[in-house]
């Protein structure tokens, strides 16, 4: 565990040196997206920091009266006790228990916020590209626009190498069918959906896991692990868990079965990890991106305005449509963590041939259309705060911060 028991005198790490070490320790295989996010319901609908409610678990507990005497059961087992002493083995009303805990979570509001705020973060990271979960809960897709998280073996006939991906293992409250909560059910889901287990075995495999919110108890998962660490023996990838609770003896027991404990928190890691790739320069400043929102808004409502019964107003008018489709698919796409600043280079190395193409076959409309693309491109990788000419001249056909009605083009 990277929080290492100190002598009195001498301070522990903070939770933000923690979270440095671990993106030190990971770093390498963010970059080259071979970093696997694995998310419990730890760090959605079970998120802990200051809540004091029951979770599910002892909500459940309390609801099927299980005897306080006896030893705290697994999750699976107290699952499978509710549903035999509540409704006579089915899973009826269980399902109904789980939807409505978690709709607590689906309005606008704290609760809300709560269980959405680590994956809104992760979603900007444009670096992760594979997810797995346990959660039924559907915010982890939703904050990571995946539209057909695989949950079942038959989507992966809709899995997408070139796209972000979510592997829900333990179903979905959207497919009540698919929920693994019981004890039978956990029998029963390998079985029930071996492509997606085989697809979760390669990528433990071949990627290394980094496990939020999430307890590492679960016995499928333990099973799977623990196979791949013995066909792979001492290349088995070492993985790595944020567990802002971690004891000594726990960070022990998982580090003897490949996984190192990092007592920091999901929220904290992703904030330091976006504070790097800030400052390398691999992702925008979030103050940057509040500026082109700003620029946009102001751009599109001189656009609406716009009187374009001159060839300075035509021509404008192109080279802001050029503005607003480039300061749409850089806000759109950064917002979405789906493109790196090298797709945005190359987005620009493009714009300027296409310009010089409509430059030789004397094209003024194209051409005030791409100057406008190339101006955003060109200042969004210059990281350039000063403000966007909103106009461009329709003779010289530059941009401007003034409006020139001139003649014909």
């Amino acid at each position: 565990m990277a929080k290492m028991k100190s002598p009195s005198s001498a301070k522990s790490p903070s939770a933000e040196t923690i979270a440095e070490q671990l993106i030190s320790r990971l770093y390498d295989d963010i970059l080259q997206q071979h970093c696997v996010v694995f998310v419990g319901a730890g760090s959605t609908t079970e998120r802990r920091y200051w809540r004091t409610e029951p979770s599910f678990y002892q909500e459940i507990k309390t609801k099927s009266n299980f005897p306080v005497t006896n030893p705290p059961p697994s999750f699976p087992e107290l699952m499978e006790y509710f549903c035999s002493q509540m409704d006579g083995g089915r899973h009826n009303r269980l399902i109904r228990e789980a939807v409505a805990r978690i709709e607590r979570f689906a309005v606008p509001g704290e609760d809300h916020n709560l269980a959405t705020m680590f994956g809104n973060e992760l979603a900007e990271i444009p670096y992760f590209n594979r997810f797995v979960t346990t959660n039924w809960d559907p915010f982890l897709e939703r904050s990571l626009e995946v539209m057909i998280p695989t949950v079942e073996d038959r989507d992966l006939a809709f899995w997408d190498d070139r796209k972000r991906q979510v592997l829900k293992i333990h179903g979905c409250i959207t497919r009540p069918y698919s929920i693994v909560a019981t004890t039978t059910d956990y029998e029963r889901c390998i079985r029930d959906n071996p492509l997606i287990f085989n697809k979760l075995k390669d990528l433990m495999a071949t990627k290394t896991f980094l496990f939020v919110g999430y307890s590492l108890r679960d016995s499928d998962f333990q099973f799977i692990w623990d196979g791949i660490v013995k066909s792979l023996g001492r290349f088995t990838k070492l993985a790595c868990a944020i567990d802002p609770n971690a004891s000594s003896e726990s960070a022990a027991h998982w580090k003897s079965r490949g996984i190192e404990l990092f007592e920091t928190t999901d929220v904290m890691f992703v904030r330091r990890l976006r504070a790097r790739l800030e400052k390398e320069g691999r992702m925008p400043a979030e103050s940057l991106l509040e500026f082109l929102h700003r620029e946009r808004s102001r751009i599109a409502d001189i656009h609406i305005r716009l009187d374009q019964r001159s060839s300075g107003g035509i021509a404008s008018a192109m080279y802001q449509d050029g503005l607003l489709h480039a300061l749409g698919n850089i806000l759109t796409y950064t917002a979405l963590g789906a493109k790196k600043i090298e797709t945005f280079e190359g987005e620009l190395a493009e714009a300027r041939k296409i310009l010089a193409k409509m430059r030789r076959s004397n094209n003024p409309i194209e051409m005030a259309y791409w100057t406008g693309r190339t101006e955003i491109l060109s200042r969004f990788l210059a990281r350039s705060s000063r403000k966007i000419p909103a106009f461009i001249h329709p003779f010289s056909l530059k941009p401007s911060q003034k409006f020139v009605k001139g003649g014909t083009l």
